[in-house]
């Protein structure tokens, strides 16, 4: 079964590098902010490595106790990124059995100019069945879509943040 695909994309203002420098080890509670039903994320657990290296893992607790695994599955600075989440205990996992996020970023700058970064995040949600597709589907995109965009433009603003000062470390 295809799965269903969310994405949303923006333009930030910063080079290349800094953007996926800021946003490979973000702090998802800074920028995974509740909406709708969808919790917030409350704290990042158990993490294994550095979050830098595909096999990398964590444990993303949500505002309601929730939780699920992230995995890197792919790092390619500074074009791009890849995650699977699995082993959800919320309610998704009624819905779904597990779901793939990628970060792709895009230089779109002339020689010259300041440097812009397109964003791209995308998701691919395994649905668990036939049955429950059309729910899934309207829950994903009246939600998780929103949900998206406004994680996408705090991290975006995180790393405009880091470019101004000269760093990438959110303590400088």
């Amino acid at each position: 079964m295809k799965p269903i695909v969310i994405e949303v994309q923006g333009h930030i203002p910063t080079p290349i590098e800094t953007v996926f420098d800021v946003f490979l080890p973000i702090d998802l509670s800074t920028i995974m902010e509740g909406y709708g039903p969808l919790p917030a994320v409350a704290v990042v657990e158990e993490q294994s490595g550095a979050w830098n290296s595909i096999g990398d893992s964590r444990i993303i607790r949500l505002a309601d106790g929730h939780g699920m695994l992230e995995t890197l599955t792919r790092v390619d600075r500074p074009t791009s990124f890849a995650y699977t989440l699995s082993n959800l205990t919320n309610i998704l996992r009624i819905l779904v059995h597990r779901f793939h996020g990628t970060w792709a970023f895009e230089s779109c700058s002339a020689a010259g100019e300041p440097p812009v970064v397109i964003a791209t995040w995308r998701y691919e949600f395994e649905v668990r069945s036939r049955l429950t597709r059309p729910i899934s589907w309207l829950i994903l995109t009246r939600f998780w879509r929103p949900y998206m965009e406004g994680a996408l433009e705090r991290a975006s603003a995180q790393a405009v943040a880091a470019f101004a000062r000269g760093s990438v470390d959110p303590a400088d």
